[in-house]
């Protein structure tokens, strides 16, 4: 697990540096958000077939999600910017040619 300046800076002032690098390098959130799509939908595969506990997979689940809303909200803005380049063209064409 790679080890950031922010990181570090935090375990400056904590109050227990022991406890906050523990909490730091075994929290499965941040291995899970860590991980591409490949490793998710296999996390989410094992832990559907699971009976215990399904916190992992729900939170895997919800990681995956916001991973696709982000790419489909790419897509929308680079649409707009198209669309509202195309509109300002046209007008410009249209001013042009009359």
């Amino acid at each position: 697990m790679r080890m950031t300046i922010a990181d570090r800076f935090k375990a400056l002032f904590a109050n227990d540096e022991y406890d906050y690098w523990f909490k730091h390098f075994t929290d499965e959130e941040k291995k899970l958000r860590r991980m591409d799509s490949w490793e998710l939908a296999k996390v989410i595969q094992e832990e559907t077939g699971s009976t215990g506990d399904s916190s992992k997979r729900i939170v895997a689940e919800h990681l995956l999600q916001v991973r696709l809303v982000k790419l489909q909200n790419r897509a929308t803005y680079i649409g707009i910017v198209f669309g509202l380049l195309g509109i300002v063209i046209g007008a410009f064409l249209n001013k042009l040619l009359q």
